[in-house]
């Protein structure tokens, strides 16, 4: 029996059904999974164990079932752990934003930063990363930080504590990441990678690791 997952089954439930039955294309099956990091969890890892038992009399079934769990291993193994914590904390942001701008009650002032923000998480590699580090010097200024110092403040009047945890983890990742770079926005690709990796190995994404379970999950 698998234990009940601390994070909302609806959302793995869509990007699920996305995953299986709407994604032929092996890239566009990465995408998704990478835009969907609640399904690199042991709880649906489990979940295709489960279905591949009960599709035990159809052969085609099971193989389609193994196929696409050999991918979703696959890709879950060659993600280190802080990676896949960047890829929760932009889902939390995501679902986030919205509510907080309404209870602001007019036009969040840092849309712009946190939308290149939100690119720059997203991308598929961490070379993509880096060109858009170099595309948008922006991120390399101490907007960033003033804008997750807003949300903070947002978040703490709405006694959201977890979120408030993972906005700080993030401003300290961009901080670690403007510091290393310094004053020079025009930094090269390799500057700007080892900057990102110096970033990865000194800022502590403990807040998004519960047991086996991303803690990101727990609203």
């Amino acid at each position: 029996m698998m234990n009940k997952p601390p994070f909302d089954l609806k959302s793995i439930e869509t990007a699920l059904q996305k995953y299986l039955f709407e994604t032929p294309d092996p890239d566009e099956s990465v995408r998704v999974l990478l835009e969907n990091p609640q399904l690199l969890t042991d709880f649906v890892d489990k979940l295709f164990g489960s279905l591949i038992e009960e599709a035990a009399e159809n052969e085609n079934l099971v193989k389609f079932y193994q196929g696409r769990r050999l991918l979703l291993q696959t890709v879950k193994e060659s993600i280190s752990k802080k990676n896949l914590a960047l890829l929760l904390m932009i889902k939390q942001i995501e679902s986030k934003k919205e509510k907080l701008a309404k209870t602001m009650g007019k036009p969040f002032e840092f849309q712009d930063i946190l939308d290149k923000v939100q690119t720059w998480l997203e991308a598929p590699t961490r070379e993509k990363g880096v060109s858009i580090l170099q595309q948008n010097p922006e991120l390399l200024t101490d907007q960033p930080e003033r804008m997750f110092s807003h949300l903070i403040d947002e978040a703490q009047q709405h006694g959201n504590k977890f979120f408030v945890r993972i906005l700080r983890t993030l401003s300290e990742f961009f901080r670690v990441i403007r510091l290393e770079v310094g004053a020079n926005k025009t930094a090269s690709k390799d500057e700007l990678k080892k900057a990102v990796e110096y970033a990865l190995d000194h800022t502590d994404f403990s807040v998004f690791v519960e047991g086996k379970q991303p803690a990101i999950f727990i609203a």
